[in-house]
């Protein structure tokens, strides 16, 4: 009778154990998605003339992400103090799951490679650069950036790492 409950309690300690861990992982990968709010709200920027022609992909896109836009717009310097805390306290903490890091690291890296098309399309380069250039490079940088977030947040979702990306 004794050797029966110690049995059962290990079994319930197990099956309690598989709950928590499999809690502990959902909510890694949920958490592994969130630094991907920075890149998305940089690429709204880049959205608008797709938005201007189509009204509904700027309500898709901008009612998720308006209290992230709202609260960045009423403190410009948030953007650079999120990037900056979530490399000192998330990519370089190694407590934290390798998961968790590696996708914050990748959303890092998509936010300083929007720095390219920003040079590229902020006001046409004083004239040099066409207006229609301009625009397709807008637009083909809000799909890439859609695109590789929506491909990250799936995989992190499914438990894999976004890793088929050129980031």
């Amino acid at each position: 009778l004794l050797v029966q409950n110690s049995r059962r309690s290990r079994t319930t300690t197990s099956l309690s154990g598989a709950k928590m861990n499999f809690v502990l992982e959902g909510a890694q990968r949920i958490l592994s998605c969130f630094p991907y709010i920075l890149p998305m709200m940089d690429a709204l920027n880049y959205g608008r003339f797709l938005f201007q022609k189509v009204p509904l992909m700027a309500t898709i896109f901008m009612k998720p992400l308006q209290p992230f836009v709202e609260l960045s717009q009423t403190f410009p310097m948030l953007s650079f103090i999120s990037f900056l805390g979530l490399f000192l306290f998330v990519v370089r903490n190694k407590s934290m799951p390798r998961f968790v890091r590696f996708n914050t690291m990748q959303a890092l890296l998509l936010e300083i490679i929007l720095i390219f098309p920003q040079i590229l399309t902020s006001s046409n380069m004083g004239g040099l650069i066409p207006f229609m250039f301009t625009e397709f490079i807008s637009n083909m940088t809000f799909y890439a950036v859609v695109s590789i977030v929506g491909y990250s947040c799936i995989c992190n979702i499914r438990g894999e790492l976004p890793c088929k990306i050129p980031v």
